[in-house]
C-alpha cells in the first residue's frame, strides 16, 4: 500500500491534498530525508515546489534517491513542467488543483505513467513536433480520413481547440478522434502518439 508524504506550506492547499485519496498520508516538514529513513518503493511524495534553490535541490535529491515526486507548483508554466521533467518528476500541477484532479494524478503515477498538466503536454509535442516529420506514412491505414486529418494537426502541434477550429468540428468531436488514435496507434498519451507516428516503420 503507497504511503503519500505531503510536504506543502499552504494550509488550503494541505486541506485539498488530504482529501484526495484514502491512502495513508504523512506530512513532511522537511525535505531533510536521509537515505533509508523512508521506503521509496512504498512512498510517493507530494511536494509544493519551494522558492529557495537550496530547497529546491533537496527536491533534486529525493528524486535521485528513487522517490516518486508529484510536484506542484503555486504558478505552474509549461517550461518550468518541462525542466522538471528532465529532472525526473512523475507529475507536475497546479498547487491548488481540486482533490479529483490530484487524486487522477495519483493513480496515474502509481499505474507507471507520467502526470502532465495540459500546458506542459503542448509544449513538449510542440517541441517534438518541430524536430521531425514522420519517415513513413503507413500508419494512416489504421484509421478513416478524419482520424488522419486530426492527427496531422496533433503533429503540427496544435491543441484540441486549435484542431476544432481547423475542422470545423466541436472539442468534443476532436475528443473522441484523439480516443480512437491513442487506441488504433496503441499510444499512451498524446506524447508518445507523436513519438510514435514520427518513428513508425513500414
Amino acid at each position: 500500500m503507497t504511503q503519500l508524504l505531503l510536504f506543502v506550506q499552504d494550509p488550503h492547499a494541505l486541506k485539498s491534498w488530504s482529501k484526495a485519496t484514502e491512502f495513508t498520508k504523512r506530512v513532511l516538514y522537511t525535505l531533510d530525508v536521509q537515505p533509508g529513513e523512508l521506503d521509496t518503493q512504498a512512498s510517493l511524495l507530494l511536494i509544493q515546489l519551494p522558492s529557495d534553490a537550496m530547497e529546491q535541490a533537496k527536491v533534486e535529491k529525493l528524486i535521485q534517491m528513487g522517490f516518486e515526486v508529484i510536484l506542484f507548483s503555486n504558478t505552474p508554466s509549461a517550461t518550468e513542467g518541462v525542466q522538471w521533467f528532465q529532472k525526473g518528476i512523475k507529475g507536475y500541477m497546479n498547487t491548488f488543483a481540486q482533490a479529483e484532479r490530484i487524486a487522477q494524478a495519483i493513480e496515474t503515477v502509481q499505474t507507471g505513467n507520467i502526470w502532465l498538466g495540459q500546458s506542459v503536454m503542448q509544449s513538449l509535442v510542440q517541441a517534438v513536433s518541430k524536430r521531425a516529420t514522420p519517415k513513413s506514412t503507413a500508419w494512416k491505414s489504421r484509421l478513416s480520413e478524419r482520424e488522419i486529418e486530426a492527427m496531422e494537426w496533433v503533429l503540427l502541434g496544435k491543441n484540441n481547440q486549435e484542431i476544432a477550429e481547423a475542422m470545423h468540428i466541436s472539442e468534443r468531436t476532436v475528443k473522441a478522434h484523439m480516443h480512437n488514435l491513442l487506441e488504433k496507434l496503441e499510444a499512451k498519451d498524446r506524447l508518445n502518439l507523436v513519438i510514435k507516428v514520427q518513428n513508425w516503420s513500414a
